[in-house]
């Protein structure tokens, strides 16, 4: 799967991950369970490090998207923002879009792992 591809489907799991603690009893019942993910504090903490990164370009991107006046520019600007977010997931120390991918799928499952994530998030 392309970078990019798998970034879009990353994305739209941020929201997930960050919402994770009111979602999950709802995904739990609906999907079975997955193995759990080990994730120490370092791998937490590069990962929390990506996902600010990824917040405030979304954020950024999303004013952008919003003004856009066509599909056209609205596709560029996704694509634009693909980049840049996995630009910036990779320029993060100890981080790989890999990585990110895997953490941000294993928070939607496991309520113990989001709620690490929400509280260095926040923190």
């Amino acid at each position: 799967m392309p970078k990019t591809n798998r970034l879009a489907a990353a994305m739209t799991a941020v929201s997930l991950a960050l919402a994770a603690p009111l979602a999950l009893p709802a995904m739990a019942q609906e999907a079975p369970a997955a193995p759990t993910m080990t994730v120490d504090d370092a791998q937490l903490e590069a990962f929390v490090t990506a996902l600010r990164s990824v917040d405030a370009l979304e954020r950024e991107y999303s004013e952008s998207l919003q003004q856009a006046e066509s599909d056209e520019q609205r596709e560029a600007i996704v694509a634009e923002a693909n980049t840049a977010m996995a630009e910036a997931i990779e320029n993060t120390p100890n981080m790989t879009l890999d990585e990110y991918i895997a953490i941000l799928q294993a928070a939607q499952n496991d309520p113990e792992l989001s709620a690490r994530i929400m509280e260095e998030f926040e923190g």
